[in-house]
């Protein structure tokens, strides 16, 4: 039997680990280019609100804003109807006001 010699031949660990490594750099890269082209959201009130509000009812209960200390604090004092949430205007005279 009569062999022959391969001339195309696998590339060798290393070559194969700086392939894999300028795929990551390159995907890295890809992504990051990705993120830097859209805007970011400008925080509102109202953004913060939507967000805080996890069950869609249009209204933050205490448990809803305690992930926000400071709103936490000054909850009884933002909730002018005293109904035991915040609306989103009530929310926004907080969320608003100067520090």
């Amino acid at each position: 039997m009569i062999r022959r010699k391969r001339t195309d031949t696998l590339p060798s660990i290393g070559e194969a680990a700086r392939q894999v490594l300028a795929l990551a750099l390159a995907s890295v890269a890809v992504t990051a280019a990705a993120q830097a082209s859209q805007p970011r959201e400008r925080l509102t009130a109202e953004s913060v609100f939507n967000r805080a509000d996890t069950n869609h009812d249009g209204r933050l209960s205490r448990a809803e804003v305690a992930r926000f200390p400071v709103f936490t604090e000054k909850f009884d004092e933002l909730d002018i109807d005293h109904d035991g949430s915040l609306s989103l205007s009530e929310f926004e005279a907080g969320f608003n006001a100067p520090q």
